[in-house]
């Protein structure tokens, strides 16, 4: 249950909640309009939960910033126990569906509908599946280029038809086996380039896959699992660094990046599969040569990052990582995402390489809010060659580019510690879970303590963090604003 004291205020609520009516008894109310300089209008009773939940998702289809505002007010007269007002505005019912192969569905949400009009839905249901039992879900990326169709993701999800070939593409029993739901999206669309899970349209396009899958199943947000292949192999190196809250892990197969900031990924563990004879003379240029799973296995084993790396003796194809693949999500059928985990990083600009890289404002329990100018040292893979197979050769450098980075550790017993490079300002949000609410909090922040103090979980705070990711697993009903000042 999450801890509430009706005698605290959160001191970090927001300006336009100030004219909000009280939630207090009446003593309660004078002491602290005494104290703030505040009139406030005085209600007889606080808000039952069921009355709540209706404001608060009164307050969610708001759109505009003074019917928020005065949503708002009466939200936070809330003070009673949050969990079960989230459960309430987070339950769906879903209907039972048939297993197997489910080929070239649309979006069925209808504003997700109009802002995909033409992309393609590929599902694979397995027997297991029941609709009042919440199951992960499994987002393929598929591979090609700046060609490929939005049907690619059939040759993958599909299953294999008893004539199929051993190297078949066809995965379909594989995704089946793990009991969870798999959904294959076709890639955001774009003939320019050959990196079309990179583009930066393609996080909010994922956030939707993901919400179109919460629509139609009963899905556990913290059993969500992102795998690539080949171009999706760019794409799960891209979001493991965009977007490493959304997902329990994330598999990169058959893949390779240009650029990476290495400690955002901390609580969400990589999975690198990767052949040996990936690139082939005459056959496959060295795109995802298998050097590049080994430098990142180096890379990420030296910062003491988890992750998984996983070597076969094949081809670039998908045929050859799916027995590792396979197994690796067999070992983590009880991985979940921690929202809380207790060691993060937020950096910007991210992404798969320097055309590629864009801005980033969340991460769990991290939220950038100004940044200031200066420079991040990233990470570089760069490849040297005079045109010939067989003198190609990958360097790892690390160089300097604008960017901003907050890295948070909880250390426990309420004490949080913050280093930033390049930051004016940033919120930490927070959750009982992650701290003891009756004892003062302690951020400190490079070095020097930024805020003492108790903190009270609230509604409004709650829902302002679901905004964030529009995801019900990232939820934070505290929050303290941080100004850095000048670094």
């Amino acid at each position: 249950m999450w801890g509430d004291n009706p005698g605290m205020r959160d001191p970090v609520a927001s300006s336009d909640a100030i004219d909000r009516g009280c939630r207090f008894l009446i003593v309660a109310s004078v002491i602290v309009a005494a104290v703030l300089g505040l009139k406030r209008d005085c209600r007889s009773a606080t808000l039952d939960a069921s009355t709540a939940t209706n404001l608060a998702q009164e307050w969610l289809a708001a759109r505009e910033p003074t019917e928020r505002a005065r949503v708002a007010a009466r939200v936070a007269e809330y003070d009673g126990a949050i969990e079960p007002v989230i459960a309430k505005l987070s339950s769906r019912s879903f209907q039972t569906v048939k297993s197997g192969y489910i080929a070239e569905e649309h979006f069925s949400d209808n504003a997700l509908r109009r802002r995909h009009p033409d992309d393609l839905l590929y599902f694979v249901v397995p027997k297991s599946y029941r609709p009042e039992r919440a199951t992960g879900l499994i987002v393929f990326l598929h591979g090609g280029g700046s060609g490929t169709t939005r049907k690619a993701p059939r040759a993958t999800l599909d299953f294999p038809a008893p004539d199929s070939p051993p190297d078949t593409h066809r995965s379909g029993d594989m995704f089946a086996a793990t009991g969870m739901i798999t959904v294959g999206p076709s890639a955001p669309w774009d003939t320019d380039t050959s990196y079309r899970w990179c583009v930066a349209d393609a996080d909010q396009y994922l956030a939707d896959v993901i919400e179109e899958c919460k629509n139609r199943f009963n899905i556990d947000p913290d059993r969500v699992f992102l795998l690539g292949h080949s171009m999706g192999g760019f794409g799960a190196y891209h979001h493991v660094q965009r977007a490493p809250d959304r997902f329990a892990a994330v598999i990169a197969n058959s893949g390779s990046w240009d650029r990476a900031y290495w400690p955002v990924i901390r609580g969400t563990p990589l999975c690198i599969v990767q052949g040996v004879h990936d690139a082939r003379p005459g056959v496959r240029w060295h795109y995802t040569d298998v050097a590049y799973g080994r430098w990142t296995d180096r890379l990420l084993t030296a910062d003491g990052i988890e992750h998984a790396y996983l070597e076969h003796d094949g081809n670039h194809s998908i045929s050859y990582g799916r027995p590792l693949i396979a197994k690796y999500l067999d070992a983590t059928k009880d991985l979940r995402r921690d929202p809380y985990f207790p060691h993060i990083a937020l950096a910007t600009p991210v992404g798969y390489g320097s055309s590629f890289c864009f801005l980033v404002e969340h991460n769990r329990w991290l939220s950038l809010d100004e940044a200031t100018p200066g420079d991040l040292v990233y990470d570089e893979m760069r490849s040297h060659s005079d045109g010939s197979f067989s003198s190609w050769t990958l360097e790892h450098r690390t160089r300097k580019h604008p960017g901003s980075a907050i890295e948070a550790i909880n250390r426990g017993d309420n004490l949080i510690e913050v280093s930033t490079q390049n930051v004016a300002r940033f919120t930490v949000w927070l959750h009982p879970r992650m701290i003891d609410v009756a004892k003062p909090v302690t951020i400190v922040v490079n070095g020097k303590t930024r805020f003492n103090g108790k903190l009270t979980p609230s509604l409004v705070t709650a829902l302002e963090s679901f905004e964030r990711r529009r995801d019900w697993g990232l939820v934070y009903p505290m929050k303290v604003a941080i100004d850095v000042g000048t670094e």
